[in-house]
């Protein structure tokens, strides 16, 4: 013999089913937390890394600072030659 469903029985069943929802979702977002802190961790270390590689002088500062040197020194070498 079935059971007759009455609008209190199927309120309550989805009721029950709303808050077995809810409380999945409650996990999601204790999972997305976490994943925002890590993502908040990552975006910290990739400020620092990007920091550290942007002071990193570039090929081309190599190239500049070589010929102020051998210009530097080529000058002192003369300074040199006349003192003498």
């Amino acid at each position: 013999m079935k059971k007759k469903m009455t609008i209190d029985g199927l309120a309550r069943m989805t009721a029950e089913q709303f808050a077995k929802v809810d409380e999945r979702f409650d996990k999601v977002d204790e999972r997305f937390d976490v994943m925002d802190a890590r993502f908040d961790k990552m975006d910290g270390t990739l400020k620092t890394i990007l920091d550290v590689v942007l002071e990193i002088p570039s090929k081309k500062a190599f190239s500049r600072l070589e010929t102020k040197v051998e210009s530097i020194d080529a000058r002192l070498t003369s300074v040199e030659r006349k003192v003498k």
